[in-house]
């Protein structure tokens, strides 16, 4: 991209929140002319939302929890803070055809699905695990062997592995300790410290009011938004032909090719290692090919009545097609989506799984049968609107020794980098991870320059 200025040019690729942070961040240091390319018509990656009639919400669910520190310096940042709101929230379970509360030191007392003992140890098991300050070597322990050891080998089979079975699959059997612990770590921090309730946020207008606010932001930062770009390649000319001392980087979309000095990738890693041309067999490479992601497949209701109090329902049913039962509306007030109700059945799976051969229709009768299941009383005429969202690449698996197999901001090429989801760590996927990321990315990238001046 062409610019008049003295200023060096740099392409962030990926309009998710990653992408939105690290432009924002690159062109705030004065240092960069900025470009966000985005393939989709609109900012927002696995944060967009959808509309339907009067109902503008978030396509998938989210919500912010009060440690994320990051999180909410950028809702901050962008004027939104007036708009934050906390809500104590609900958690139910269901197995064995009982839907039961999960909300309370009562409600945990009254747990039907374990012994006193096996509350003790679970109880125990949670303080114990949230104390734990440096996860190192959970990465190196399968999450069966680390939850039997800590919470007692029935615990782990009547509650964690239902719970690990709807998450990951089959994957669970493969999955460190570790991605278990950032779970509890970040769901007890969502506790507050006087009654121990659940505190949850989120904007009022939800992520609609979040890009919004963000584009406005990166605009007036002076960064060029191109949506509707989706980028095909990456060519450094220095590879193509090393005799010319030409530093910039070239990138190819369907309509147009442009060039940068620098070029900050934000997208999957299958994609990222599809844009780059001339890529030799280099072990950074060879990393992120190793990276496995879990896809989701996301059933949205917009319903005209109330299921339950509770945000979301664990499920021990090891039956049910989805992942849990997310009640968006039991936190953002109905009056918020047009006195509606939005409810969200997930099912996050690997590639190979059979669900993802089946259409959206199918993958509807397929949820609602077991919703009803649940709800027995749940009947067609309750919902307003459904449909299905997919994503094949959102939850990077953390296998045994995953931290010694995260990839760094540099990679091979010079002046290309790469952040995206494969290096959280520590963290579940989430928002306020994904902003952490983006000023590690930011920070580095000018650093690299001042070490080279």
């Amino acid at each position: 991209m062409t610019n008049n200025t003295s200023k060096e040019t740099i392409a962030v690729v990926g309009g998710g929140m990653t992408g939105i942070a690290a432009a924002l961040g690159l062109a705030q240091s004065g240092r960069f002319a900025v470009t966000l390319l985005e393939k989709q018509d609109r900012l927002g990656g696995l944060s967009g939302y959808f509309q339907w009639q009067d109902v503008v919400w978030d396509r998938f669910y989210h919500v912010m929890l009060s440690t994320d520190k990051v999180m909410l310096e950028f809702i901050q940042e962008l004027g939104l803070a007036p708009e934050l709101f906390w809500c104590g929230t609900k958690s139910g379970f269901y197995g064995d055809g009982r839907l039961v509360s999960m909300s309370s030191p009562l409600d945990f007392l009254r747990f039907p699905f374990m012994t006193l003992w096996q509350k003790f140890r679970l109880g125990l098991g949670i303080l114990y695990s949230a104390r734990i300050k440096d996860p190192g070597k959970l990465d190196r322990i399968y999450v069966r062997e680390w939850l039997t050891r800590v919470f007692g080998r029935r615990v782990y089979e009547n509650i964690w592995d239902p719970l690990l079975r709807s998450k990951l699959g089959d994957a669970r059997e493969r999955t460190s300790a570790a991605f278990i612990w950032a779970t509890i770590n970040r769901l007890y921090g969502a506790r507050s410290s006087d009654n121990k309730q659940e505190k949850m946020g989120h904007v009022r207008g939800g992520y609609k009011k979040i890009l919004e606010a963000a584009e406005k932001k990166l605009k007036d930062a002076g960064v060029t938004i191109l949506t509707s770009h989706p980028v095909e390649k990456v060519i450094s000319n220095t590879i193509l032909n090393p005799s010319l001392n030409i530093k910039n980087l070239k990138l190819k979309t369907p309509t147009a090719s442009f060039s940068f000095d620098k070029i900050l990738l934000t997208a999957d890693c299958p994609a990222i290692l599809q844009m780059i041309e001339n890529r030799d067999s280099h072990p950074y490479w060879n990393q992120l090919e190793k990276v496995e992601y879990l896809g989701v497949i996301c059933l949205k209701l917009i319903l005209n009545r109330k299921l339950s109090p509770y945000y979301v329902i664990n499920l021990l049913d090891r039956q049910l097609p989805f992942t849990g039962i997310i009640e968006a509306t039991n936190i953002v007030p109905p009056k918020e989506v047009g006195g509606k109700h939005i409810v969200y059945l997930p099912k996050y799976l690997p590639a190979s799984d059979d669900l993802n051969r089946l259409s959206d229709d199918e993958i509807k009768d397929l949820f609602l049968a077991g919703l009803k299941k649940v709800y027995p009383d749940f009947v067609d005429s309750d919902m307003l609107h459904c449909d299905v969202s997919r994503e094949r690449y959102v939850q990077p698996l953390q296998e045994l020794n995953y931290l010694q197999r995260t990839s760094g901001v540099a990679t091979p090429i010079e002046n290309i980098f790469m952040v995206n989801t494969s290096m959280i760590y520590n963290s579940t996927l989430n928002n306020n991870a994904a902003i952490t990321l983006a000023k590690k990315a930011v920070k580095y990238i000018l650093e690299e320059g001042v070490e080279k001046a």
